[in-house]
């Protein structure tokens, strides 16, 4: 039995009608788009004519592009830009263009007959088109942007109808991707960054005073190539595919006190500074409430559906409230072997990123794979990790099986790097564990699991949130395959997690939104767990139907965050949704 130690509930929303459920089978990136880095929004398959890209030699020179001369000028708003600026494009139109003709974007060298080897791409389409607004991150390489149209009636191939002149960074050793994460003890904080030179030693600023910056640290440097992941378009080199992340810094600041906002600046003297921003260390004492943003499956603004919206709303809540960390518990970027995209989350974030520690957990676009395993960074046995003969396990990360995850990201290093570990915030323990990975009873992860539990000090942090990518429960719709998972992660973790008291599971995964009852094995009970689904956070949302079940309390399919506000006794949960942020679900938990 569990412990009598009672956590009451107090429900503040009402619950809806479910429909019938039923098992289907569904495609496993049937929510996925083919989004480019730069800001365009594509369907999979929607590439531009793919057919006139891969006939032959991939492009014919007509006399469109006999010579120079006859090559237009694409006229862009600056040459030089920093990341996130809006670059703007702008041409004399051509009558009656065709549908797939479009403007890409390319690094300076690509040969001009390489139509489709761009970063990414608008269509024309109308030919009262004459301007595409672009937001630029830095890639660190001269850029270029290039029309092309097609051939013979728009059934040929690609010829240059106009291409731009360079557009560079204003500083190709910016310091971009700030984020923060957590250390191993209460007075530590990670700070990282990402520039395109190793040459000197990257260096954090920091102290109470924005004018006054007094102390200092020295970090480290790393980087990956393509050959050290495990396969498929990660290995490979190509703009749609693997490029040069650059080089990764990390200054590990620490003597910092409990509560106290300090203010940096990270880069150095010989490449250039970044802007100064601040955070607030989280606090020591248990009696000092603390604020927490929390969800899952958020992908790439604004090319995923619903990531803008998430960004900006948890943007204007960082910025306008005290928040103390963030959890994105699994799809992060949904890059999946595409280097520049994650150039592009990593530059997304960093509104946020760079003021509260960033705290991630493994998914399986950022993990699964099925060969390479000598390369896979959480030392799991086989060619392609955990891999039992029920679920879905796949390929979903296009090879990158986390290697630009551990490179990127940081994490307390009291388990197996990203994959698993915990830490704790104010009187919370979080606890994050790994679906990707085996978590049955025999397994090392199981162990380190009941390990963390039990040495969890419920005196000094009386509150136990534990989170992980894929669902323990849900009354949507699932395929036999994902529903093998969550009665797998049910027999397992579920008896663990009650038999330690666990107050809140979170997990995402599922494109929508879903909150239980206090409950155990299926049945609502005074001292049982509350279940919370958070992926709504950015990738096109599920449509599945509902089934009527007693534990559900609140569901819904919308985009959105939830934030998390605990002190000893109280913790308040609340739902928002991105189109107004209303709050559309709530409740509250108490000791």
């Amino acid at each position: 039995m569990r412990s009598s130690s009672s956590t009451t509930i107090q429900t503040v929303t009402q619950d809806f009608d479910f429909n019938k459920n039923i098992l289907s089978f569904e495609p496993a990136d049937q929510h996925l788009n083919d989004n480019g880095p730069f800001g365009k929004h594509h369907s999979v398959h929607d590439e531009p004519s793919p057919h006139s890209c891969n006939r032959g030699s991939g492009l014919i020179l007509s006399s469109i592009f006999s010579t120079l001369m006859t090559v237009m000028t694409l006229n862009v708003s600056t040459t030089v830009y920093v990341s996130n600026e809006q670059v703007n494009v702008t041409w004399t139109p051509m009558t009656a263009p065709c549908v797939d003709d479009f403007i890409g974007i390319y690094f300076g060298e690509i040969p001009l007959d390489k139509a489709c080897d761009y970063f990414d791409y608008e269509f024309i389409k109308s030919e009262k088109t004459n301007s595409i607004s672009w937001q630029m991150i830095n890639l660190r390489r001269p850029l270029q942007f290039r029309y092309y149209s097609r051939d013979h009636s728009c059934s040929g191939n690609y010829s240059l109808v106009a291409q731009s002149v360079l557009i560079e960074p204003l500083n190709y050793n910016e310091p971009t991707q700030i984020h923060l994460a957590y250390g191993d003890r209460l007075d530590q904080i990670f700070v990282s960054y990402l520039t395109n030179s190793s040459q000197y030693s990257p260096q954090c600023q920091y102290g109470l005073n924005p004018l006054s910056l007094e102390f200092h640290q020295n970090g480290t440097t790393t980087t990956y190539t393509a050959s050290d992941m495990c396969e498929g378009k990660a290995n490979a080199w190509g703009p749609q595919a693997f490029i040069d992340p650059g080089y990764m810094h990390t200054i590990l600041l620490e003597d910092l006190q409990p509560g106290t906002i300090y203010y940096y600046r990270v880069g150095n003297d010989e490449l250039g500074w970044s802007a100064v921003y601040s955070f607030t260390n989280r606090p020591a004492d248990k009696n000092q409430g603390v604020t927490l943003i929390a969800f899952g499956d958020m992908g790439l603004s604004p090319v995923e559906p619903g990531a803008k919206s998430t960004v900006a709303r948890v943007t204007t809540q960082v910025l306008s409230k005290n928040i103390t960390c963030l959890l994105h518990i699994g799809d992060i970027s949904y890059a999946r072997g595409i280097g520049a995209l994650w150039d592009a989350f990593m530059t997304q974030i960093q509104p946020i990123a760079a003021r509260v520690p960033y705290m991630v957990g493994i998914g399986n676009h950022e993990y699964d794979h099925a060969t390479g395993g000598n390369k896979d960074p959480s030392g799991a046995p086989g060619p392609g990790g955990f891999r039992p003969g029920w679920g879905d396990y796949g390929t979903d990360s296009g090879g990158e099986c986390a290697v630009p995850m551990v490179h990127r990201f940081h994490s307390p290093s009291n388990g197996n790097s990203l994959f698993w570990y915990s830490f704790d915030v104010g009187p919370v323990h979080v606890v994050y564990y790994s679906t990707e990975h085996d978590f049955r009873r025999s397994s090392p992860q199981y162990a380190w699991i009941e390990q963390d539990l039990r040495l969890v000090n419920r005196s000094r942090t009386p509150w136990l949130i534990v989170g992980s990518h894929r669902q323990m429960y849900t009354s949507e719709l699932e395929s036999i395959a994902e529903h093998e998972i969550t009665m797998m992660l049910q027999l397992y973790l579920e008896p663990l997690f009650y038999q330690y008291r666990v107050d809140v599971n979170l997990f995402a995964h599922r494109h929508s939104y879903e909150r239980s009852c206090p409950m155990y094995q299926k049945k609502c009970v005074a001292d049982g767990i509350t279940h919370v689904l958070i992926g709504m956070a950015g990738q096109n949302l599920d449509t599945g139907v509902y089934s009527s079940v007693p534990w559900s309390q609140y569901h819904d399919q919308q985009f959105g965050y939830t934030t998390i506000f605990v002190n000893q006794t109280y913790l308040h949960f609340t739902y928002y949704h991105d189109s107004d942020d209303s709050i559309a679900d709530q409740f509250v938990l108490t000791k």
